[in-house]
């Protein structure tokens, strides 16, 4: 099959593996442009006589429509085209770059309760999807799900149900019969194994899962109780009771004792995830004093124009042994989000999956014969009560996957999918004012010019646009590669560099003077995700889904120093505080790292190993962004765990929580007065205010 063309298009180009099911390759379609790569199923019926060969042919062209109707979900391959040829059938299916979960699940290695919630959660708003199609997927396991590069979200392939194209075999008498059950042993409960698969096997194979997980043992090495038939399990971790009891009810040997659809099954996880709200967990590393500031960052204060820009540093302390902070249930800060006019208040909760990409931008006004300085105040987000949400924006944009504010406060862009668009809308008012179309692919970051005169918006497209305000015309296309990614972008701020995250691996570091690159910063082994411009122009910082952080000297482009994430995941974001001493970052699953960059920028010299000052178990989920306020007193997260969630960055305690929101906040952004913060959920940007 090497180099075999099928349907005059599809060019085979890998075997990519196979079994008594049929064969799958990775091809590339000769018909586009670029020659992209998709993957190709080949079916093989049992036999090849006219009547079985009719009967599979019409499950084929049946299973191939449920598998179009699928395609429609984020996160479910698309079926880009099936058909039949020399007796054989094909699918052929959107190309999934990533890895499968079964690498993230080694032998030796056991997730935490919040990993293992988080991570059946994702699968099941899937199957939630799944499920109300009337489809079960029938062959639930860690291979079949692919953790996907670009945004580390999980992907769910290779539907059992089009398996029935070789395993069912034609009767003269009209019926078939299966010739062998679909699914795979461990995550196969007893009813399917003997054929009659139920919307609750999914529900067990999800179950399965998250026990390998948490107990780092295969789920065929698991022994049964013989009297009951039940997976025996609870010996091998510690798990709080309500969540054993969730996954106990999801593998009963007895169908009709499970949660019969996957809604029912995410519902009980969200409940324990409630539950455990209470505590919020802090690495216990030992700290010595020389390695951390002893005072907390910089609050900036900007005077009036014209005047002599000053910063003040407030005195005090910083805990160096914090192990864990315990929040009583009425004191967590959990808001939900109501009206315009009212108060946030309650409490809340919320898991989902959705798209993973951040801008891991940061920017603060300094003094600038061209920028128009903004009063800052101390503006407090310490207490839940006085934040408020002001507005609810919606666009044209399906998903928005980044929100950035104008240096004067007034101006707010948003950039996303759907028509591939940035929207700039009046902060106050929330009206749209204008819309900037040119890129023709997503844009995943925006970043407002440090004089309010210019966005830049970097695009999946491969190119970064210069666009001047307020007039919204193109100035400049920047561009690389013929074939890249601009995952995130950030000014420096004297406005005359641009330094760009992509999926080349590389950091793009722009003249914008003369739009070419003035440096190309390599060392990364896999994307890069965020980049972050100190507030004095001279140190940048990267982070990648190779799970480095990298330190850079700007101007001499560098490496000062690499680190690697505490926990060896993905780094979607970092952010770095107004007076350049703290270094926030996120990663794919739920913790917050913040270190001491002058630690870094030195190389970690003096220090025995470069260490987070605090490593926070932030939130449920994958945490997509972080960004400092103006002042430096509050770091703000956000999460696919539908939640905002506001830190004071010198101790890592947490000083509230916004909840209940309806979908993943991908980018979280506070304005230069310090006043707003804004954020998105799905096609949605919600702003919150704090007097």
């Amino acid at each position: 099959m090497l180099f075999k063309t099928l349907s005059g298009r599809y060019q085979i180009v890998k075997h990519l593996g196979g079994g008594g099911f049929g064969q799958t390759y990775l091809a590339e379609d000769k018909q586009l442009p670029g020659n992209p790569l998709c993957v190709v199923k080949q079916l093989q019926p049992k036999a090849t006589d006219s009547f079985t060969l009719e009967v599979a042919r019409r499950l084929f062209d049946r299973e191939a429509q449920v598998l179009y109707n699928l395609g429609n979900h984020d996160q479910i391959p698309r079926l880009l085209a099936h058909f039949e040829e020399d007796k054989e059938f094909y699918l052929i299916q959107e190309f999934i770059e990533g890895h499968e979960i079964k690498q993230e699940l080694p032998s030796d290695k056991k997730f935490s309760e919040t990993q293992v919630i988080a991570l059946c959660s994702e699968i099941l708003k899937i199957l939630e999807f799944v499920h109300q199609q009337d489809v079960i997927h029938r062959d639930i396991k860690p291979s079949n799900l692919i953790r996907r590069k670009q945004d580390g979200k999980i992907v769910l392939i290779d539907f059992g149900a089009v398996k029935q194209v070789s395993t069912h075999k034609g009767n003269t008498d009209g019926n078939t019969t299966l010739t062998v059950s679909i699914g795979s042993p461990g995550y196969m409960p007893n009813e399917q194994l003997g054929g009659k698969p139920r919307f609750c096997s999914d529900i067990y194979a999800v179950g399965m899962l998250g026990i390998q997980a948490l107990t780092g043992i295969a789920p065929s090495q698991l022994q049964e109780d013989p009297a009951t038939g039940e997976t025996i399990w609870r010996d091998k971790v510690q798990v709080s009771q309500q969540f054993a009891n969730v996954l106990d009810k999801m593998i009963r040997y007895d169908y009709r004792q499970r949660y019969q659809r996957a809604t029912e099954a995410l519902q009980a996880l969200e409940l324990v995830n409630s539950q455990s709200t209470q505590t919020y967990n802090v690495s216990t590393h030992q700290l010595t004093p020389s390695s951390i500031p002893t005072q907390p960052p910089a609050t900036v204060t900007l005077p009036p124009q014209n005047s002599p820009f000053k910063a003040q540093i407030n005195s005090g302390g910083v805990d160096l042994s914090i192990s864990q902070l315990d929040v009583a249930k009425d004191n967590t800060g959990v808001a939900t989000p109501t009206n315009k006019s009212r108060w946030l208040i309650g409490i809340g909760t919320g898991i989902a999956a959705a798209l993973a990409v951040t801008t891991g931008m940061n920017y603060f006004p300094k003094q600038n014969s061209l920028l128009p300085l903004v009063q800052t105040a101390n503006i407090s987000w310490n207490r839940l009560e006085t934040i408020s949400l002001v507005n609810t924006l919606a666009g044209s944009l399906k998903n928005v996957y980044s929100v950035a504010i104008s240096s004067d406060s007034t101006l707010l862009a948003s950039g996303g999918d759907g028509n591939n668009s940035i929207e700039l809308w009046n902060l106050q008012t929330g009206q749209l004012l204008r819309t900037l179309k040119g890129h023709s692919d997503a844009v995943y970051a925006v970043a407002f010019s440090p004089d309010g005169q210019k966005i830049a918006s970097g695009s999946g497209d491969g190119t970064i646009k210069v666009w001047s305000l307020p007039a919204g015309t193109l100035l400049q296309t920047l561009k690389s590669t013929s074939e890249n990614r601009v995952f995130s972008i950030t000014f420096s701020l004297d406005g005359k560099t641009l330094a760009s995250a992509n999926k080349d691996k590389t950091i793009k570091v722009w003249n914008l003077g003369t739009g070419e690159i003035k440096n190309t910063l390599k060392g990364h082994s896999d994307f890069v995700m965020s980049v972050a411009i100190s507030q004095d122009g001279r140190t940048l910082v990267s982070s990648s889904s190779d799970k480095k952080i990298k330190v850079w000297d700007l101007s001499a482009g560098t490496l000062l120093s690499s680190i690697s994430d505490p926990t060896g995941d993905a780094i979607p974001a970092v952010s770095i505080s107004p007076d350049g001493k703290i270094l926030a970052s996120s990663n794919i699953y739920d913790k917050i790292n913040l270190w001491n960059l002058i630690e870094l920028q030195n190389g970690c010299k003096g220090a025995q190993v470069c260490r987070p000052k605090y490593s926070i178990s932030a939130h449920k989920n994958y945490v997509n962004s972080v960004a400092f306020s103006p002042d430096g007193q509050t770091l703000a997260s956000g999460s696919r765990d539908n939640t905002i969630k506001l830190w004071n960055p010198q101790t890592g305690e947490l000083k509230s929580t916004i909840s209940n929101l309806n979908g993943d906040v991908n980018s979280v952004a506070f304005s230069p007065d310090g006043k707003t913060l804004v954020s998105n959920e799905e096609g949605k940007i919600k702003v919150w205010r704090s007097p």
